[in-house]
């Protein structure tokens, strides 16, 4: 038996490791778990979300692959189910706003001492997510890109480290790691922000502050693209 995830899910699932325990947020239908479980690649998972409705989901494929045993299923919201007693290993949270992501995190602050590593995958503001890795002490260690459903999806991995690892603006934008490899993916999702914002900077009056902004944003893209 196994669990077909989409390609984002299992990019997601491939960064466990070496970790054998991991906590999932916003669980949905608690796919990731099962397939880790099944493929004997964790021992143990908790897996949360805040609405009912994923949670019944969950706990039904939970039940039906018989994995009650290995997979404990709360509803609340973000980190607020977790406590100093779990095993806190690895930390998922995916396919949410980074600024939620972020305040997931802050919220939870007082029992990420325990954390090694978060896998975070935001939907859009993916700078602010970085920023709050480098200023709790986070080393991004992967990152990857998915491009799915029309949409291009980055995944960060930060592994919890003994001190701040500062990151320039233009890492946190881009990526650190994402700038050193330049995939396709990569290219492809600037190069289309770069044709968007070049489209829209023509309607923007001379005088106007957000053309300046806009202008150099271009600029920084180009350098990023061309470098």
């Amino acid at each position: 038996m196994k669990i077909t995830l989409s390609n984002r899910l299992n990019k997601i699932s491939n960064f466990v490791k070496p970790y054998r325990n991991i906590v999932d947020i916003g669980t949905d239908h608690c796919l990731v778990p099962i397939s880790l479980m099944l493929k004997k690649e964790i021992d143990y998972a908790i897996a949360t979300d805040i609405n009912e409705g994923p949670i019944k989901e969950a706990v039904k494929n939970v039940k039906f692959y018989k994995l009650e045993n290995h997979i404990d299923i709360r509803q609340g919201n973000g980190l607020c189910p977790l406590s100093e007693n779990d095993n806190l290993d690895v930390i998922i949270i995916s396919g949410m706003g980074g600024l939620l992501i972020t305040d997931i995190l802050n919220t939870g602050k007082d029992i990420l001492h325990l954390n090694k590593r978060l896998i975070l995958q935001p939907n859009i503001h993916e700078e602010y997510v970085r920023r709050w890795l480098m200023e709790n002490a986070y080393e991004i260690v992967l990152e990857d890109m998915v491009y799915e459903d029309g949409i291009y999806y980055e995944i960060i991995v930060g592994d919890k480290h003994p001190f701040r690892i500062d990151y320039s603006m233009k890492e946190l934008k881009f990526g650190p790691l994402l700038l050193k490899s330049k995939n396709h993916l990569f290219r492809e999702k600037w190069q289309k922000i770069l044709a968007k914002k070049e489209e829209t900077i023509i309607n923007i009056p001379n005088n106007h502050k957000k053309k300046r902004n806009f202008a150099d944003e271009i600029e920084l893209i180009k350098e990023v693209l061309d470098g």
